[in-house]
């Protein structure tokens, strides 16, 4: 089998997919911006070949993929790619490209509005009769000042294809409004402010659309909070509502997520859920670390039994919440070897964030895990404590 890997040395922790399919005898050719020789030495050799591009360029792109093929045939593997990937919500449209270039079987370009485009997911959200909350896409100030007069303040105006928290912003008055909307370019998404706690429902599918593996994670505040300052806070949960778990169900098969992991956001209002948005891919980070943790199980292997067409062995029993708490540039109370010995024999992993992380999820990141929910926010508490 042939695996074209899109963007191998990011995030870090994603290696363990090539090291495991590289395992079960996958060949996995891959395609990235960095730099080759600044991988770890592992990554290196789990690669049969891998050519640097700029991933934003098609036009680059192609001509390292030419490479990549030219290489592929003179080690005796003819034709293109049986699968290609890249776990990364950045590099999806690039995947689409290339599944449609290459009629390679995966999600193409016409299935990309619908996983992308908030608007699209909205919409089909209603038409599935899932509540919503209310907005709409807004071309000027005339448009959305319109929006003003049914919604009120606060609003979150977002792009209506984006990643994360970058270009959201929370509007609370007119001024701000017309700030934000003579910086910002494309399409954008107003929306009432929705006071409440974001729950996810997280998996992974087989070829045929059959979910292997289930989850949720509860966040403290939304990213755009930890973004403006406030300390990371989220955990995997042991339980998920069975709200959550009934419309994840039903979304994950009517988009068709097939052989990919998955990740949706709902809106805890009240006793209900509300759907935020669908993802074709794994939580970021290092959430999928925080899975395996809890079900003592390894993901990455799940995943290249599941590709390779071998029995997917999952354990699915949550054994423990595991939680995530990213500290800051700021002064806390009790430094690391308080921690260890209060909590070391919960923690799991900790250390220092790759940069690009680091505003939204902090310096520095501690895991830890208990079978008892109160145990995780004594745990938060306790790092997070200020001096």
């Amino acid at each position: 089998m042939d695996f074209l890997y899109i963007s191998p040395e990011f995030p870090p922790n994603y290696a363990n997919f090539i090291y495991r399919l590289n395992s079960h005898g996958v060949r996995v050719w891959g395609i990235g911006e960095a730099d080759f020789y600044s991988m770890p030495s592992d990554l290196q050799s789990a690669l049969k070949w891998y050519a640097r591009s700029d991933l934003t360029d098609f036009v680059a792109v192609q001509r390292a993929l030419d490479v990549i093929i030219q290489q592929k045939h003179a080690s005796g593997h003819p034709g293109a790619f049986d699968v290609v990937e890249s776990h990364n919500e950045q590099w999806l449209n690039l995947e689409g490209m290339i599944n449609d270039r290459y009629g390679i079987a995966g999600i193409g370009s016409k299935d990309l509005p619908d996983l992308k485009k908030k608007s699209r997911m909205k919409q089909i959200f209603m038409d599935l009769g899932l509540p919503v909350a209310r907005g709409a896409v807004v071309a000027d100030l005339g448009q959305a000042l319109d929006l003003v007069e049914t919604l009120g303040f606060p609003l979150i105006l977002k792009p209506d294809e984006g990643v994360g928290a970058g270009g959201i912003y929370r509007v609370d008055n007119q001024s701000e409004l017309e700030s934000y909307l003579a910086e910002i370019e494309g399409d954008y998404l107003l929306e009432e402010f929705v006071d409440g706690d974001i729950v996810t429902y997280d998996g992974l599918t087989d070829y045929d659309g059959n979910i292997l593996f289930e989850n949720s994670l509860i966040y403290g505040d939304g990213v755009l909070d930890y973004v403006l300052g406030k300390d990371t806070f989220f955990y995997v949960s042991r339980e998920i509502p069975t709200a959550v778990l009934s419309a994840g169900r039903q979304l994950a098969s009517h988009f068709n997520i097939r052989r990919k992991f998955f990740h949706f956001e709902f809106f805890k209002t009240g006793d209900g859920y509300q759907p935020i948005e669908i993802n074709c891919r794994p939580p970021g980070g290092a959430i999928l670390d925080m899975m395996n943790y809890s079900v003592d199980g390894d993901l990455y292997r799940v995943y290249a039994d599941m590709i390779t067409g071998g029995p997917t062995a999952v354990q699915s029993e949550k054994k423990y919440y595991c939680c995530y708490i990213g500290r800051k540039d700021k002064r806390y109370t009790h430094g690391h070897d308080q921690i260890l010995s209060t909590f070391g024999h919960c923690l799991v992993e900790h250390g220092l964030n790759p940069e690009v992380y680091r505003q939204a999820m902090g310096t520095e990141r501690y895991i830890l895990r208990s079978p008892v929910v109160s145990d995780i926010f004594e745990m938060a508490d306790f790092i997070l404590k200020k001096r």
